[in-house]
């Protein structure tokens, strides 16, 4: 943080490094995250393409996931954790293959833009990269 700082910054950076050390994201509250040349209405589970104007409706399970990821660009998101929370299991084998279903229709839906990509880390977990 440079000096001189403003009380109202360092307060909003102490709160964002709690945050953090307590494992909470900042949420975006309009729930509407910028993916290159797409934008996610997770609110209104659609994905639109800027540069053709497209429109794509998702499933709502298709964009909460995708939201998920949104929120965690860059990062690894554990297999895990996304089967725990859409499925309410770890490891069970239906809900893994339903995920892996999940993700090859996001990637065909991210398809069109080279800059991004839904990259597997085997045996962990799935990462949006976004570049």
């Amino acid at each position: 943080m440079k000096k001189p700082f403003v009380p109202d910054e360092l307060d909003a950076h102490i709160h964002a490094i709690l945050k953090m050390k307590a494992g909470i994201k900042s949420r975006n509250e309009n729930e509407h995250y910028k993916l290159g040349r797409f934008t996610l209405d997770a609110k209104h589970a659609a994905l639109h393409n800027e540069d053709t104007g497209e429109k794509k409706v998702l499933t709502v399970r298709e964009a909460k996931i995708l939201q998920l990821f949104c929120e965690n660009i860059n990062e690894t998101v554990e297999r895990k954790a996304i089967l725990s929370r859409f499925w309410d299991t770890e490891d069970d084998y239906f809900a893994s293959r339903s995920l892996d279903v999940f993700i090859t229709k996001l990637r065909k839906l991210l398809k069109d833009d080279p800059l991004i990509e839904l990259k597997n880390i085997r045996s962990i977990g799935y990462v949006l990269i976004v570049t």
